[in-house]
């Protein structure tokens, strides 16, 4: 078995990004079959804390933009007789 250490930015970094939500899935996986365990040190643990409400919130700021852009796209580009649609 390996044990994983993973530092607060990289939990940070994996949760502002939705892209990188499957690796959260690839690690419970791992975790389940017993081919990694990870250590967390309550450090982590408190920095994820004090942490987790910035990044929730630039998670949806980021969301929020890229929703803008695909709609500002289908107003420039999309079908006109499908647009209401998408």
């Amino acid at each position: 078995m390996y044990r994983l250490l993973i530092d607060t930015c990289v939990w940070l970094d994996i949760a502002k990004d939705h892209r990188l939500h499957s690796l959260i899935a690839v690690l419970e996986r791992l975790v389940e079959t017993n081919t990694i365990s990870l250590l967390v040190p309550q450090t982590v643990v408190n920095e994820f804390q004090r942490n987790k409400t910035r990044v929730t919130q630039d998670s949806c700021r980021s969301l929020a933009s890229v929703f803008k852009r695909v709609k500002a796209a289908v107003k420039d580009f999309g079908d006109p007789v499908d647009k209401d649609a998408v």
